[in-house]
């Protein structure tokens, strides 16, 4: 039996998303408009590969927040990212409740809706957290061998009960 878990819609300010949409957008746009003043123009197949670039690096916006997931199997807690799908098992689970949230990226991905990799926290009890997330606040905190996992389910509530009552003890 598995137990889709929903994340957490991204709450990303609209300038941030803004500004990341910007991307793509200023290389397809900018590889069109002609320089009159360089002594060689771009050529075609130049304009071509950073339009290509651009709706790549777009398509990959897109993509990124669609493929984090969390679900809840009979053997394991089960993450989905873009990268890859890995299981964790129940036994070698701790999960913690926090205010806390993610701070700077220290390495990874930090996309609006999409946030994997090394950060800063800002709670108690960490310095850094591995970020499996959607959003950088309101999640909880799933331990793995002595390694904090931030992870932002829609209902954090939920998520607590589902894995205390498959025997992931929570800690204080």
């Amino acid at each position: 039996m598995t137990a889709p878990i929903f994340v957490a819609p991204p709450t990303s300010p609209v300038w941030f998303r803004a500004l990341v949409w910007l991307a793509p957008l200023l290389l397809i746009v900018t590889a069109w408009i002609p320089d009159e003043s360089a002594e060689k123009p771009l050529p075609v197949a130049g304009s071509v590969a950073l339009t290509l670039l651009g709706v790549g690096l777009a398509a990959l916006f897109v993509q990124l927040p669609r493929r984090l997931s969390y679900t809840l199997t009979d053997t394991g807690l089960r993450v989905s990212r873009f990268s890859g799908t890995f299981e964790w098992p129940y036994r070698e689970l701790r999960m913690r409740r926090t205010d806390g949230g993610l701070g700077l990226k220290m390495g990874g991905v930090g996309l609006p809706g999409y946030h994997t990799g090394t950060y800063t926290f800002t709670g108690a009890g960490y310095q850094n957290v591995q970020a499996i997330a959607s959003n950088t606040r309101g999640g909880l905190i799933v331990e793995r061998g002595g390694t904090p996992y931030y992870l932002t389910p829609a209902d954090p509530d939920a998520f607590a009960q589902a894995l205390a009552a498959r025997g992931v003890p929570v800690l204080d």
